[in-house]
C-alpha cells in the first residue's frame, strides 16, 4: 500500500521577500517564474522565485513591470543559478502621471554570475525542470478586493508600486482585517466577527493570526473560491 504522507512532500506556501530598510537583501536558487500575477495595487507584476538552503523555504520576490531593466536582466538568467536581490534605498525619479513631479521608488539590484550555480539541485531537475508560470491577469483580479484597496490607495496617495499581492506593505493588518471581512461576508456569508474567524478558518485551511492574513487574503482573492 501506497503511504502518500511519504511519499509525497507537503505543499509549501512561499514566503515573501520584504525590502524595507537600505541593504534588505534576499538570495537562493533562482527556481521559478510566475508572470501576470496582480499586486495589492493591481498593477502587473512579475514574481521570481529562490529556493533557500534548507531546499523547503521559497521566497517570492515580486517586481512591477515599472523595473524594466531589472526584468530585462532576469532574462538572461537560467533556473538553477543562485542569485540575490539587494535594496540600496529609495530614489527619485520623474512621476509620468504628473509631469513636473517626482516620486520615490525602491532601487533594488540583481546580483548573478552564471557560473554560480546549485550544482545538486541542477542534478535533481535535469529531466523536468521547471517552466515559466503564466497567470491571465483577469483571472488574478477579485473585484471586491481591487476596489477596497483602490479606496485605502486613494486615502493614502500610495505610488504605483511593485508590491507583491499577497503582501501589500502599505496596508496595515487592520486594512487587510477589514478586507478579509469583506470578503468573508460576501464570499462565505459570515456575519460577525466570529463567524468571519471560524468560516475563514474553515474555508482556507489558515490559522486567523495576523501573520497570515496576506495569505488569507490571496486566497479569499482568487477566482472561483
Amino acid at each position: 500500500m501506497i503511504d502518500i504522507f511519504e511519499q509525497a512532500s507537503e505543499k509549501v506556501m512561499p514566503e515573501w521577500a520584504k525590502f524595507i530598510n537600505a541593504g534588505d537583501g534576499v538570495q537562493g536558487t533562482y527556481i521559478g517564474k510566475i508572470v501576470g500575477q496582480i499586486d495589492g495595487y493591481g498593477n502587473e507584476q512579475i514574481i521570481y522565485q529562490l529556493l533557500q538552503e534548507d531546499g523547503k523555504t521559497i521566497i517570492n520576490v515580486g517586481l512591477g513591470l515599472n523595473k524594466k531593466m531589472l526584468n530585462r536582466d532576469m532574462e538572461a538568467v537560467n533556473f538553477g543559478q543562485i542569485i540575490g536581490f539587494k535594496y540600496k534605498g529609495l530614489v527619485s525619479v520623474p512621476d509620468k502621471r504628473q509631469p513636473g513631479k517626482n516620486l520615490n521608488v525602491k532601487d533594488i539590484v540583481l546580483h548573478q554570475d552564471t557560473k554560480i550555480v546549485n550544482a545538486e539541485w541542477l542534478e535533481a531537475n535535469k529531466a523536468s525542470m521547471p517552466e515559466v508560470t503564466k497567470v491571465a491577469p483577469a483571472a488574478a483580479k477579485n473585484e471586491n478586493l481591487d476596489n477596497f484597496v483602490k479606496e485605502v490607495k486613494e486615502e493614502k496617495k500610495a505610488p504605483a508600486e511593485d508590491v507583491p499581492f499577497s503582501s501589500p506593505s502599505s496596508l496595515t493588518n487592520e486594512d487587510k482585517l477589514a478586507a478579509i471581512t469583506k470578503l468573508a461576508q460576501e464570499k462565505l456569508e459570515a456575519t460577525d466577527e466570529q463567524s468571519v474567524k471560524e468560516k475563514v478558518m474553515e474555508k482556507t485551511s489558515i490559522a486567523f493570526i495576523p501573520v497570515n492574513y496576506d495569505a488569507i487574503l490571496e486566497k479569499l482573492a482568487a477566482k472561483g473560491f
